[in-house]
């Protein structure tokens, strides 16, 4: 699947093997979470763009409300917003996750909007500020996410790349585990080495590795590897 194809698959076929991919990620992910360790937030990004980072993000979020989970997904791509296309959402030009960074009065209610599956809401990115690393840095992002915890089982991040800039790396070092995503005949290996250096950087947990597009599945484009 490519990136710009908006179909929520795991919606339009949910017994189609790529949806059933869905499902082996979901249950690796599940299995990463202990009683010591976790697993409320969870980051998805990948090294460049066009990886399929946000195609995983938004299906993985569908299966994972699918075992009664209360799940928010969040788009965290402050300044290339498309996970809202999944859910027919636009990102708003005048409030979301930008917003409720810059506004400490602005409650997270108040910005996040229903999705057409049961137990999964979406924030919006909102609108592009002019400076996404300083919000993400900030004080606000740690009140957000206590808030959030509370009122969810699980949320996902869709971020933006690692290499292309810092919020991921930003966001990596306050969530409980990341999960990056690669694709086949694209990832460069080096990249991929430079991705581990930055997370080992931020002392983020790296839950494991999903390869995608890997041409030896026939239906599938997905692959976890545990980290």
């Amino acid at each position: 699947m490519k990136e710009t194809e908006t179909r929520l698959i795991s919606i339009e076929n949910r017994f189609s093997p790529i949806t059933e991919q869905y499902r082996n990620v979901r249950t690796s992910i599940q299995f990463a979470a202990t009683s010591g360790n976790p697993l409320k937030l969870l980051l998805i990004t990948s090294t460049e763009q066009e990886e399929g980072k946000t195609t995983l993000a938004a299906n993985l979020a569908v299966v994972m409300a699918e075992t009664n989970k209360k799940v928010l997904l969040i788009d965290g791509d402050l300044r290339r917003a498309t996970a809202g296309k999944y859910f027919n959402v636009l990102s708003s030009p005048t409030q979301g996750f930008s917003t409720l960074l810059s506004n400490y009065r602005q409650l997270p209610e108040e910005v996040i909007q229903k999705t057409q599956i049961k137990n999964l809401d979406f924030l919006p990115a909102g609108p592009i500020p002019p400076n996404p690393s300083e919000l993400l840095n900030s004080n606000r992002l740690n009140q957000l996410f206590v808030m959030l915890e509370e009122q969810y089982d699980l949320i996902i991040i869709d971020s933006p790349p690692l290499l292309v800039v810092t919020d991921a790396q930003l966001f990596s070092s306050k969530v409980d585990g990341v999960v990056l995503v690669v694709r086949e005949n694209r990832t460069k290996r080096n990249n991929l080495v430079k991705c581990k250096n930055l997370l080992e950087r931020s002392n983020a947990r790296l839950i494991g590795v999903v390869y995608n597009g890997a041409k030896a599945m026939n239906d599938g484009h997905y692959k976890y590897y545990k980290y």
